[in-house]
């Protein structure tokens, strides 16, 4: 029914749902095939049946493109409609901010406004934010920041002076999925922006100004976080060892920071979880782990493949 493909699809005007069994790659394609529905004029459905497990699953799909300005951007297109899924906001709010028809009230229609979240008073922890990405000089992306409010003590923070910033540690008493959820709200109410030419750097608004000098109470969605003890179980399923996937995950960690790039790119917990209880010692091991491709072998295969080896010897 619903394809980006012009000129085919069914075309008719009384289409009464739309129906995803999987994530779309990008905000532009879900919204073009959910554009099918309803063109009569009458009430319509759009469904998507989304799992987090998807997420990495599409993104091992752009390992394979060469172009590296174009892999970043496919991701970060992606990386929107991924946070779409994930919301806790209104979600035809996030479609009209996302092309930049900024829209404070809400439709009242979707699921998240037909069930909604908990709301708070977000006026503070928005202000951190916000502060902590101006400190910043609005040049990196959420994962950064969520470090940089949260106190991390990583190389890279050190060697760009930010922990001397006032913002560094600001938020320390939250977790990390409480600011991720606090910074994906904050760009779907169109306080911030992400610049995929830079990273996806946070930007912020012109309507950030009325939030920094409190002229309103900020209304955020409490942040959702069952998904993180579902994510736990998920993990607890593999019987690997503990010790050697905290040493991939710092592997990782380093890997990112030298590469500027979130760690999931490198690898997800879960192919670091298989690693941690096959662990591979050559090549043709380490390509039967999930996860990995010719493309992930070749750039990372080295150093993961010789930790795995120092830790078999040393135990």
């Amino acid at each position: 029914v619903a394809t980006v493909a012009f000129g085919m699809g069914i075309n008719k005007p009384n289409v009464r749902f739309v129906v995803h069994y999987d994530i779309p790659k990008s905000i532009e394609a879900y919204y073009q095939e959910t554009g099918r529905a309803g063109r009569d004029g009458l009430a319509a459905e759009a469904i998507m049946y989304f799992d987090p497990a998807d997420i990495g699953r599409v993104r091992r799909f752009f390992e394979d493109i060469e172009d590296e300005q174009r892999r970043r951007v496919e991701e970060q297109r992606f990386n929107a409609m991924a946070s779409f899924a994930e919301a806790q906001t209104c979600r035809r709010q996030i479609l009209l901010n996302y092309f930049s028809e900024y829209k404070r009230e809400t439709c009242g229609n979707c699921d998240i406004c037909l069930n909604p979240p908990t709301s708070f008073d977000g006026t503070l922890v928005a202000q951190q934010a916000l502060s902590c990405v101006y400190r910043a000089e609005q040049r990196f992306g959420i994962g950064y920041i969520v470090e940089l409010l949260r106190g991390a003590n990583t190389s890279r923070i050190r060697d760009n002076n930010h922990h001397q910033l006032s913002t560094y540690g600001i938020g320390k008493e939250h977790s990390v999925e409480f600011w991720l959820s606090i910074l994906r709200q904050l760009i779907h109410q169109g306080l911030l922006s992400q610049d995929i030419t830079q990273g996806s750097s946070l930007r912020l608004t012109e309507a950030a100004r009325a939030v920094l000098k409190s002229e309103y109470a900020l209304q955020l969605a409490e942040p959702r976080l069952q998904a993180k003890h579902v994510y736990q179980d998920k993990l607890a399923q593999f019987n690997y060892d503990k010790k050697l996937f905290a040493k991939l995950r710092a592997l990782r960690k380093e890997l990112a920071d030298a590469d500027d790039v979130p760690p999931y790119v490198v690898f997800n917990d879960k192919t670091l979880a298989e690693m941690a209880q096959l662990m591979p010692t050559n090549d043709s091991e380490f390509l039967k782990v999930s996860g990995v491709g010719f493309t992930k072998l070749n750039k990372y295969g080295a150093p993961f493949l010789n930790t795995i080896r120092d830790y078999l010897a040393a135990n």
